[in-house]
């Protein structure tokens, strides 16, 4: 068949002339609006220029008028909502979704409700079985919210980390989801969402907080310090983008600063810019000091802040501070405020005893005081008796002493303690050299051989 034998009934059809009798299509200016529709058409324009109530009444007559649309329904819901009848924007949310499950914007419309209601476990019920319809981010934020608020806070970091994906602008999100890591200890990616949060315009005080806990935790103290001119700087401070640490030597208006990226600046940070200042913010600046062994500045802070520490906080501040008060040098401090944290809870601090009278008497042996190196060995062994480390160490320091006795009855509790002790044979050999108080003479060999020629002779 031929290209134009094709086309000809088509052309045929085409040059058919309307006959005068032959209905006339209609046009779409001859259809009139059903009751209804004219009711939605100007209820919805009601709405959208803020004059609810009127928007109520019409949209309420297309719902009378056609009830089963649900668009007009969901109309009717926001525009309730927004004249502040909440109860009955419910209803009409919840016919909606009983006649089609399946409704996202009806869903989410509930659910942001709820939110402001507090009801999360209701918007945990209704919007997880509508993730399947919808993958968007509006889902997945108030699914998200509801769960943290729940304590679910393994289901929420994973909706959010869902909701940062889909929208990776909201601060917010980053920011929850921050607080997340931080509770779990990921302190790497509470930091990465804490900066996050900051580079996209959350610039809150508690958020530096926060931020510099979790730096605290990953040892960035004071970062990556630099020596900068500040003029009238003061230590402590924060200057622009810098924290202020100390002074550094050449001149006066010299300073070692540590950069915004550190647990130091992100606290003074938040103190700067108004957060409530509570003992717990200035115990995590003085140990920032502390954990830098920076222990002259840390125990000054101590100091300050000690009598508005809460009751159930001050072991762990005991504790602290004695680590500074050691750092520092004064070993009687450092035993006092260790046996106050031991009086306020015995269980957590009671065992740190033994290892704090050994390091006293470590110091002082590197001091050159033997005799209170002794004494504080002693109250090592006194506190762990059964210990056969602490009874080896001080067998050696008396050793050291000169004073054989004692060293041989330390060495024998080693070995009544761990028969098979490693050094056992070393231990024996000792005892048997020393198994009096006047260690046995060890005669050379060449004297040996010296008695033995005159024997002979």
């Amino acid at each position: 068949m031929s290209l134009k034998s094709f086309l000809l009934p088509f052309v045929m059809l085409l040059t058919v002339p309307v006959f005068a009798d032959d209905p006339k299509p209609a046009k779409n200016d001859d259809v009139k609006p059903s009751a209804a529709e004219k009711f939605f058409a100007d209820g919805r324009d009601a709405l959208f220029q803020g004059d609810y109530d009127k928007a109520v009444e019409l949209l309420a007559k297309a719902v009378e008028a056609d009830g089963g649309k649900t668009g007009y329904r969901l109309n009717l819901a926001r525009a309730l909502r927004y004249a502040g009848k909440e109860d009955a924007a419910v209803k009409q949310l919840e016919e909606i979704l009983k006649a089609s499950p399946d409704h996202v914007e009806a869903g989410q419309t509930l659910c942001e409700i709820y939110a402001a209601r507090k009801q999360w476990k209701e918007i945990v019920a209704l919007l997880e079985p509508l993730l399947k319809y919808r993958h968007d981010y509006p889902n997945y934020h108030i699914l998200a919210e509801a769960r943290y608020n729940l304590g679910e806070f393994d289901k929420a970091r994973k909706n959010y980390e869902e909701a940062v994906k889909l929208n990776p602008q909201s601060a917010v999100d980053h920011y929850q989801l921050g607080n997340i890591y931080l509770g779990i200890n990921a302190f790497a990616l509470a930091s990465e969402s804490y900066q996050t949060a900051l580079r996209l315009g959350l610039d809150t005080p508690v958020l530096h907080y926060k931020l510099g806990s979790a730096l605290f935790n990953l040892r960035n103290y004071f970062g990556a310090m630099s020596v900068r001119e500040v003029k009238s700087g003061k230590p402590g401070a924060i200057e622009q983008k810098w924290y202020l640490v100390e002074a550094a030597p050449g001149g006066k208006d010299l300073f070692r600063c540590a950069p915004e990226i550190s647990a130091a600046y992100q606290v003074a940070k938040a103190l700067a810019d108004g957060i409530e200042d509570r003992p717990d913010i200035r115990v995590l600046m003085a140990s920032i000091y502390l954990n830098a062994g920076r222990f002259g500045q840390a125990y000054e802070m101590f100091e300050k802040i000690g009598s508005a520490v809460k009751e159930e906080d001050k072991a762990l501040f005991y504790y602290y501070q004695a680590q500074a008060a050691l750092g520092i040098g004064d070993y009687d401090r450092y035993l006092e405020l260790l046996g106050q944290a031991i009086k306020l809870k015995p269980e957590a601090y009671k065992s740190t005893l033994v290892d704090a009278y050994v390091q006293v008497a470590d110091r002082y042996n590197q001091a050159g005081d033997l005799d209170r190196y002794l004494e504080f060995l002693v109250k090592a062994v006194a506190e762990s008796p059964q210990t056969a480390a602490l009874h080896l160490k001080l067998g050696n320091a008396y050793e050291e002493a000169q004073k054989f006795g004692p060293a041989v009855a330390q060495w024998r509790m080693v070995l009544d303690l761990e028969p098979d002790h490693p050094q056992r044979m070393n231990l024996l050999n000792l005892i048997d050299k020393y198994r009096s108080e006047t260690p046995i003479k060890v005669v050379p060999k060449t004297e040996v051989k010296k008695e033995k020629g005159a024997e002979k002779k």
